[in-house]
């Protein structure tokens, strides 16, 4: 790994700096001349981790320092400074030519990305997870306002065969959760079955000035001490319960954890108030569960953030990297998030209605959640019955556009976790659907499209998202946990909001909760801006589901 690591290095201090417009076509023709060492049956689906730590911290500064000079200015954003370019984008830039179709990864661990991505690249080939991988870094020029592009193909070392990864599956042991309906994920899950929404008027800013003010506001059930985030306050409540539900009263040594989407520590910016809600503390390095430094990794994918730390944490997980997994995810409003999606016209002036009719966009909302994983034989071994087996999920970066749902992507996500799972039927689809009229639509055709490959008929698809508004890059975190108790209580929650439900062929949106005896596997779909396409596939873990159900005289 040492090698590679400073091989990446000597690639970056080789390769020249590259500013602004230019910067994703330097990427495209580093990564296209890297893909091209690779044989021809490996190039086009090998994965690629790529470091971007410098560039996350450095394009979402200067989308706070803009959201602060139009408000000092009185005037709203305009639509081509809303959106901080994601990272991932530059995987978006390099898969639109159809050339390359495999999975991407962003990390932007604070100085320690490169290394992780190393590390997970050699540990991944080693085992035979995958034949090749390419590992690329974007990082900032300290003596020119620009970045330098390098990348390198971890293959195997010499002729030494690779060792076969354990023939294991990966578990969820343990899940915590805090939304507007309140902390711990009983509160989430007796809600759903009561077809409850937690939406209201937003206090927590300023929200004049924006289209929508109508948000899931989760509630602090505790004092806050002064300086303290209130994101950092959620995230720490659920993690706290993931830990007790996994039966561990302490985290082992090899733990990874996994923060999804947020960024990076920011400089202090000028008349930004509040930007400790959609940064890190300074020096974060897993505070708040004990692990290695070089263990806390942040993974950034927009709203699809949380299934691609679950990817990651899996393939840790397989190839021997750790024993235990932590993923987690956190959500707090905040002006700079909200304006983004206001000037984008994402946010509904109503309340979110995902897969109506009448659907007109995003209810934001916030909260935090936290999913512990390790492998099934670990599980088993300290006698603790699995929440559900991870049997199968596939990650994309690709797209058409920055904001649009290319149905055929995210279908062919879907078909992938199936396949990794083994299976060509599930029981239920827990729907990403934020309530937005490309996306809504988008996924309902892509579930058509598998329907129709592999003989669906009428299965269930529900969303969270007219209860709690869109957590965002946390959004998978309630999404699992709903898919997870489904399993455990043979029941399937409706689609709070929903009136009329979009027409499809080989699916059945669910308007109100509804039982099912018996139901063994749910797909959880997870998006995001920036080509961000995720699938996974939950089964029922080693104890078959209690059947025990919480009906409320309205379920």
């Amino acid at each position: 790994m040492k090698a590679a690591l400073e091989e990446l290095d000597a690639r970056r201090r080789r390769a020249a700096p590259t500013a602004g417009q230019a910067l994703a076509a330097t990427f495209v023709e580093v990564l296209t001349s890297t893909l091209a060492q690779l044989p021809d049956a490996v190039r086009t689906t090998v994965p690629v981790v790529l470091a971007a730590t410098d560039y996350s911290v450095e394009t979402t500064s200067a989308y706070v320092s803009r959201c602060a000079e139009a408000e000092a200015g009185g005037r709203r954003l305009r639509p081509s400074e809303a959106m901080s370019p994601e990272p991932a984008q530059l995987l978006q830039h390099l898969a639109e030519p159809g050339t390359w179709r495999g999975p991407g990864y962003v990390l932007i661990s604070p100085g320690r990305a490169a290394e992780q991505a190393v590390r997970w690249a050699r540990a991944a080939v080693d085992t035979g997870l995958h034949p090749a991988v390419v590992v690329c870094a974007v990082v900032r020029d300290h003596d020119a306002p620009a970045f330098r592009v390098a990348a390198l193909p971890v293959t195997p070392e010499g002729t030494a065969a690779a060792r076969p990864a354990p023939a294991d599956a990966v578990v969820i042991s343990g899940t915590g959760l805090v939304t507007a309906f309140g902390a711990g994920t009983d509160a989430f899950w007796r809600a759903l079955l009561d077809d409850r929404r937690a939406l209201g008027e937003l206090t927590r800013f300023d929200a004049a000035r924006f289209r929508s003010r109508t948000v899931g506001q989760a509630t602090r059930d505790e004092p806050v001490a002064v300086g303290r985030p209130v994101r950092r306050s959620f995230a720490d409540r659920a993690g706290a319960e993931a830990l007790r539900d996994a039966g561990m009263d302490e985290l082992p040594a090899r733990t990874l954890l996994v923060a999804a989407g947020v960024v990076p520590h920011l400089p202090r910016v000028a008349g930004a108030p509040r930007i400790e809600e959609i940064a890190l503390e300074p020096d974060w390095a897993g505070e708040g569960f004990g692990v290695d430094a070089g263990d806390a990794a942040v993974v950034a994918h927009a709203c699809a953030s949380g299934a691609f730390g679950l990817a990651m944490a899996r393939e840790w997980l397989l190839c021997g990297l750790a024993d235990v997994a932590v993923v987690t995810g956190v959500s707090a409003l905040n002006p700079y998030d909200y304006a983004c999606l206001d000037v984008l016209r994402a946010t509904s002036t109503d309340t979110a209605r995902p897969f109506d009719e009448h659907r007109s966009g995003v209810t934001v909302g916030e909260g935090a959640g936290a999913i512990v994983l390790e492998t099934a034989a670990r599980a088993e071994a300290r006698g603790h019955p699995p929440r559900a087996t991870l049997a199968g999920i596939s990650c994309r970066v690709a797209g058409q556009g920055i904001s649009r749902l290319n149905a055929h992507i995210s279908a062919d996500c879907i078909r992938t976790a199936l396949t990794m799972a083994g299976r060509t039927s599930v029981d239920h689809v827990h729907g990403h659907a934020p309530g937005t009229r490309q996306g809504d639509e988008a996924e309902l055709s892509a579930l058509d499209e598998i329907g129709a490959e592999l003989g669906w008929r009428d299965v269930p698809v529900s969303s969270h998202k007219g209860a709690t508004g869109h957590l965002l890059h946390a959004s998978a975190f309630p999404a699992v946990v709903a898919a997870v108790r489904a399993l455990r209580h043979g029941a399937l929650p409706g689609t709070p909001g929903l009136r009329t439900p979009l027409a499809a062929r080989h699916v059945r949106v669910l308007r109100t909760p509804e039982p099912c005896p018996g139901i063994r596997s749910v797909l959880v779909n997870n998006f995001g801006f920036g080509g961000n396409n995720a699938a996974l596939l939950l089964t029922a873990g080693t104890s078959a589901p209690d059947g025990r159900l919480e009906w409320s005289t309205h379920g």
